[in-house]
């Protein structure tokens, strides 16, 4: 009886050792478990049975000056397929693809997978979607997104930008504020079962995120429209490779219109080359060619190294300086200061320039902004470039008088201009007003800013005085003349550089810049035609283009045109009437004498008094300060019986 007994016992040990062991690898498998891989296992389970889903937030408005809106979003739904949920995929991939706009081998193709979820085409219109309900297949889904609209199509497509399609900023004013346009993501977590499809959905529908700033431009779309209307004329009709007109209030630096051609539409941002995304005015830079005369003779009248009548001799065309011979397009001997700016006569640039010199003609190029950047607040702005005024050589004094071997921005370039046109001050140029929050609340305002002080008031005056003689009878901007106003600007002509050659080539920029009224500017605007063929002066191929942007934005903005030439005299505070004894024939009736009308501006108001005494005309003031303007002009001829219209200003 003992026997069995010990073998029992024995047996009994075995398996209670057994056991012991069984209990101690489980024991140390789960501590092990829950211990050393709690964490990662734990992730694991969650990555399986828990999803993050990311909720995107409606973008916020982009509006321009008036209120109008130029980006929107819209609600759209996506199409999607779950492969493994399809009975027939075949079936499913020719009843799917016709409605959305696709070849059946390609839906079959991405149903041939072996991922859970797979996309069919995003953002699809809403007839697509009515298609995919009617076809009522199990594994086919629609989800709502957000799509970016843009409901003016390609106005100010370059400046506004785009989006992709899961709402990214991509380019343009989308870009450069999108942390305040594109609003905080949600993202719940939500529980789903061994088929991906979700359990615990309670609350997940009701997320709701506030959406994305909104944002006011300067842009008025108005006269963006007028720009891009007659930018494409000139583009078309010289056969030109591209095109740019800005447009800027000079005295607060708001950007009133920047339009690219070729144009771009922010919906169909995919069907666009990456160039015809560029904006051109503040990405690409340029050789401004005479408009930069204008610079030149702003530091010469600042540092009275030249007055407006100081005479220069012009070389009949030809003058060698600095190892080469620089021409000019007609032959003139001695001209004053202002004619130079008028006829636009390089070796007077040049030698303006010479009594200049180098270190004051470069520290006003620094002054008015050229080789730094502007600030404005849009992507990709470049500062152009210019070179140090210790690495100039002698011919580089003579280019850069006339805008050779100096690069500019479009923006630069114009706002330049505005400092002029303003009286003095290079203002910080922007696009956007305000930054208004979904609460109401104003995140952020612009204000205009102005850099610092270029030129005196003085200069402003008798360097506008000059411009407007660029847009008079025998100036080369003629054609930029506008009826009834009074418009300051100057022509360009630059030969592109030859890139890869060296040198320069036969291809132009023709470019024309002004401001308007002249007197009391309402804008500056700039255009310029890229590599125009056939004609290729500035004068002809971009000022026409000019006129027809001003008249049409001066209408736009109901600004009453200067009265006509020859009206009845009204007495007013500054109207003033001045009748000194002039010959008016005599009394047997003789006919009057017709005599030249002399120039009267930049006389301050006691000179013009003084000198119509001196010379007993009739004369008729608007305003205070000195003479902007007169009517007639000055050298033509006038009856004894006319008044002379002096308007002054400052």
């Amino acid at each position: 009886m003992k026997r069995p007994r010990r073998g029992i016992k024995f047996r009994l040990g075995v398996a209670g050792f057994l056991f012991f062991l069984f209990f101690l690898a489980v024991g140390s498998r789960a501590f092990h478990l829950q211990i050393f891989q709690g964490d990662e296992l734990r992730r694991l389970g969650e990555r399986q049975h828990l999803k993050e889903w990311i909720v995107l937030p409606k973008r916020g408005t982009i509006l321009d000056r008036s209120g109008q809106p130029l980006a929107l979003s819209l609600e759209a739904q996506s199409v999607y397929a779950r492969p493994r949920r399809l009975k027939d995929t075949e079936a499913a991939a020719n009843q799917v693809a016709p409605i959305i706009g696709f070849a059946p081998e390609e839906i079959r193709k991405k149903l041939q997978t072996d991922k859970p979820f797979v996309w069919l085409k995003r953002q699809i219109t809403p007839k697509e979607a009515e298609g995919i309900e009617a076809i009522n297949i199990e594994g086919l889904g629609m989800s709502i997104e957000p799509k970016r609209y843009y409901p003016q199509g390609q106005l100010a497509g370059q400046v506004i930008g785009f989006v992709g399609r899961d709402s990214q900023a991509l380019e343009g004013i989308e870009l450069f504020h999108d942390r305040y346009i594109r609003g905080e993501s949600g993202s719940p977590v939500i529980e789903r079962d061994a088929l991906g499809r979700r359990v615990l959905a309670k609350g997940v529908d009701e997320v709701r995120l506030p959406p994305g700033a909104d944002i006011h431009l300067t842009l008025d779309s108005s006269i963006q429209h007028l720009a891009e209307k007659h930018l494409e004329e000139a583009v078309t009709k010289f056969r030109a490779k591209a095109g740019v007109a800005v447009v800027v209030e000079p005295y607060t630096g708001e950007i009133l219109a920047i339009s690219n051609y070729p144009f771009f539409d922010p919906n169909n941002a995919a069907k666009n080359a990456s160039e015809e995304k560029r904006n051109r005015a503040i990405t690409d830079s340029f050789e401004p060619g005479s408009t930069f005369k204008t610079i030149v003779a702003a530091a010469a009248l600042e540092e009275r190294v030249a007055g407006r009548e100081d005479l220069f001799y012009c070389e009949f065309g030809k003058y060698a300086y600095g190892g080469r011979v620089i021409h000019d397009t007609h032959k003139y001997g001695w001209l004053p200061f202002y004619k130079i700016i008028q006829y636009s006569s390089n070796i007077g640039a040049t030698k303006i320039a010479e009594k200049l010199k180098k270190e004051r003609f470069f520290k006003y190029i620094e002054k008015f902004g050229f080789g730094r950047l502007t600030g404005i607040d849009m992507p990709g702005e470049v500062a152009g470039l210019v070179r140090p005024a210790d690495r100039w050589s002698q011919i580089d004094l003579a280019t850069h008088a006339f805008g050779q071997g100096i690069a500019t921005t479009p923006i630069q370039l114009v706002m330049a201009y505005a400092a002029i046109a303003n009286g003095g001050y290079l203002m910080r140029p922007f696009v956007v007003q305000r930054v208004v929050g979904p609460e109401g609340e104003v995140l952020v305002s612009n204000r205009p800013h102005a850099v610092r002080r270029v030129i005196s008031e003085e200069t402003a005056r008798s360097l506008t005085s000059m411009l407007r003689g660029v847009v008079s009878e025998g100036g080369t901007g003629l054609t930029a003349s506008v009826e009834g106003f009074d418009v300051a600007g100057k022509t360009g002509t630059a030969q592109k550089a030859d890139l890869a050659r060296g040198g320069y080539s036969r291809k132009r920029v023709a470019s024309f810049i002004g401001f308007v009224p002249a007197e009391d500017p309402r804008m500056v605007l700039l255009v310029l035609i890229d590599e125009p063929e056939g004609s290729v002066y500035g004068g002809v191929v971009a000022a026409p283009a000019f006129r027809n942007i001003v008249r049409g934005a001066l209408r736009y903005l109901g600004v009453v045109p200067a009265q006509p030439e020859f009206l009845p005299v009204m007495k007013s505070p500054d109207r003033i009437l001045v009748q000194a004894g002039r010959r008016n024939g005599d009394a047997t009736g003789n006919p009057e004498k017709t005599l030249e009308v002399p120039d009267f501006t930049g006389l301050s108001l006691r000179e013009a008094l003084v000198r119509a005494s001196t010379m007993k005309l009739k004369i008729e003031l608007r305003g205070k300060g000195y003479v902007i303007k007169q009517s007639p002009p000055p050298g033509g001829r006038w009856g004894s019986s006319d008044i002379l219209t002096l308007n002054l200003q400052g």
